[in-house]
């Protein structure tokens, strides 16, 4: 994504409602990979749908759910029998909230790049969830007043509490809080970091923009996710790294460029540090992975 999208997906408050073929209509070809700015929830209602997630097809059977986040290079299949129940809604949509934007901040549903996330309902639920679609679709579809936005929005809640209680080993009990104030410091330093990772490395241009001190700053990231802000911009600029260096067609210089790096030499230094190979043999081996 570049600054313009990340910014749209902090401040926009979109949601769809629908099937892949709406979906197109919207957002142009959904049949080429790519990372798009919103948190989608795809349900499977008579049949198994294959759909395509970091270059692999994962098979949905029917009465199921899958999740997948902004982060994922994702696409739709098109030619296939049978189409996809979408909810595609970006982070302004849901976070209403410090609490709404905790949960979806740090909602592994969307955000765990280990696994992808598909829930099985205990009980046939399809006839239901097909019910709540339609109804979801039409209130999407219409000039919305508070009162849709607000049903809509805990439709979906409901949807990922359910999906994050019934899945195992969701819950982080590193992640914790002290008390709310820390928890919107964090929240906001997230959303600051989302947009402006290549472009500020230092605490103390998050702690200005926060109208913190940057011990300050520290103190609620090391509260609520248990590591320091500079800790979390290593992080964010080395797992952006590794998407661009798998996904793109981006040389390594510029890659290095693109991640606010003045040096070549400097971001390959950064990325052998916490990888243990450079971004050269990294980026072979992920080519030869997805060519297999």
């Amino acid at each position: 994504m570049n600054i313009t999208d990340r910014k749209d997906f902090i401040t926009k408050n979109h949601i769809y409602v629908g099937h892949s073929s709406g979906l197109q209509t919207i957002l142009g070809n959904i049949s080429t990979p790519r990372r798009w700015p919103y948190f989608f929830i795809l349900f499977s209602t008579d049949t198994q749908l294959l759909h395509c997630i970091e270059n692999e097809r994962f098979p949905v059977a029917a009465g199921h759910f899958v999740f997948v986040g902004p982060d994922r290079y994702h696409s739709f299949i098109l030619d296939q029998q049978g189409e996809f129940w979408i909810i595609a809604f970006d982070y302004g949509f849901y976070a209403r909230t410090p609490n709404d934007a905790y949960f979806i901040q740090n909602s592994n549903l969307f955000f765990d790049l280990n696994r992808i996330y598909i829930s099985r309902p205990s009980v046939d639920i399809a006839e239901y969830v097909t019910l709540q679609m339609e109804f979801l679709e039409k209130l999407a579809n219409r000039q919305q007043a508070p009162l849709h936005t607000d049903i809509i929005h805990n439709a979906v809640q409901a949807i990922l509490l359910r999906s994050t209680f019934l899945s195992q080993g969701l819950q982080n009990p590193d992640v914790q809080f002290s008390n709310n104030q820390d928890r919107e410091i964090a929240n906001k330093f997230r959303e600051h970091l989302h947009i402006f990772y290549q472009q500020e490395k230092k605490i103390d241009y998050y702690a200005q923009a926060l109208k913190i001190t940057p011990r300050r700053l520290n103190q609620a990231t090391n509260n609520i996710y248990g590591r320091s802000a500079k800790q979390m911009v290593t992080e964010k600029l080395f797992e952006e790294s590794k998407s661009l260096l798998t996904h793109s067609t981006l040389t390594i210089k510029e890659i290095s460029y693109r991640m606010g790096f003045t040096e070549e030499n400097n971001f390959s230094a950064f990325f052998t540090k916490h990888a243990g190979y450079s971004p050269k043999k990294y980026k072979n081996l992920q080519s030869s992975i997805h060519t297999d």
